[in-house]
């Protein structure tokens, strides 16, 4: 009897151990839920976090980007600003020295003296380049290309131009920078300057005076041919700036366009070398030559005189001659084609004497 009530009270206890147990195993089996739970719900946090972070990153890498190419196109528009401001610029001063080139250019035909003369430095320096001395008289022959510069001063040095000394001669500009030329006669006093053209592309004809330096010469020969242009105009208006220069015009190939105006008025194929041409034929060209020679000193002086008044410029003489009367009357002999040569002569003669104080 004693066995069985301590049988039951064995199982009571068991029994309550177990479900002891049970609660405590499915208490544990909650915690750990729990925990994983807890795990699973910081783990999610960490990764919303994260993402939160890189979303923010990504904005701010869009928004850095963004500023980046902003301030990029910012700089780009103000290089292109730039750009077209300095190029606005550069126009605008071209345009400027174009329009003073040109302001100058009117002011030397329009008879307006330049703002700028030669320095003392440049006198000497030019002086100095082309053997100034002031024992010689120095003749520079200027004029515009092709005018016949260089037959000229051979003329009036007294030689031919296929002479082993002469200037040398052609149908281009032959002379392409100053060149002198001593005058090959016993006791003279004469240097010769063959000036290249003007009016050429190295040589524009506003800055054809003051670029070669012309006011160191005694005298200038400006040779004219057909026509009075605009760059003999200007040398000559030049030259009256300076008190030690004397200007002389002359007019070359007097004999050739003499004979032109002539046959012109021959009949169609008329030659006057043609030895086989009839007594009556030459008489007849003769008298045409003669009152065209007439008509031809008439116009050129005219013409020039009439360019002179055009630019308020003072009245001169101009000396009308070709190189072969030149040649001749230099050498003391004489010329049927003679028209001007020996009062050049005569004037450049005088010439020496005030600047020299003795002849030739």
């Amino acid at each position: 009897m004693f066995f069985v009530p301590f049988i039951v009270a064995v199982i009571a206890v068991v029994s309550v151990r177990f479900q002891q147990l049970k609660a405590e195993e499915e208490t544990e089996r909650a915690t750990h839920a729990a925990e994983e739970e807890a795990a699973k719900a910081a783990r999610a946090a960490e990764e919303t976090a994260e993402h939160e972070r890189a979303r923010r990153a990504a904005e701010e890498e869009v928004e850095i980007a963004r500023r980046t190419t902003e301030e990029a196109a910012d700089d780009a528009q103000r290089r292109q600003e730039e750009h077209e401001q300095a190029a606005t610029e550069a126009e605008e001063a071209l345009r400027g020295v174009e329009e003073a080139r040109l302001a100058t250019e009117r002011q030397w035909f329009e008879g307006i003296r330049p703002e700028c003369r030669p320095s003392e430095e440049d006198i000497v320096r030019m002086k100095a380049k082309y053997f100034y001395s002031p024992n010689f008289l120095h003749f520079a022959v200027v004029g515009s290309s092709g005018v016949g510069k260089s037959s000229f001063i051979n003329a009036v040095r007294g030689l031919s131009n296929n002479h082993a000394i002469a200037a040398r001669t052609g149908i281009v500009d032959c002379t392409p920078q100053v060149t002198r030329y001593p005058d090959p006669r016993p006791n003279s006093r004469i240097i010769w300057y063959d000036v290249p053209g003007a009016g050429t592309p190295d040589v524009p004809d506003w800055q054809y005076f003051n670029a070669l330096g012309l006011y160191i010469f005694d005298c200038i020969i400006v040779l004219i041919d057909n026509r009075v242009l605009e760059s003999d105009l200007a040398i000559i208006r030049a030259c009256e700036q300076f008190s030690n220069v004397e200007v002389f015009i002359v007019r070359s190939k007097s004999d050739q366009h003499i004979n032109n105006m002539s046959c012109d008025r021959m009949l169609p194929g008329f030659d006057p070398c043609d030895p086989d041409i009839d007594d009556e034929t030459r008489r007849q060209f003769l008298q045409i030559k003669s009152e065209e020679r007439m008509r031809f000193i008439d116009e050129t002086r005219q013409n020039v005189q009439m360019n002179l008044e055009s630019k308020n410029l003072s009245p001169r003489k101009v000396y009308i001659v070709c190189k072969d009367a030149m040649l001749a009357i230099w050498n003391n002999s004489r010329s049927p084609r003679a028209i001007d040569e020996a009062e050049l002569l005569n004037d450049v003669r005088e010439c020496m004497g005030v600047h020299l104080g003795s002849g030739s």
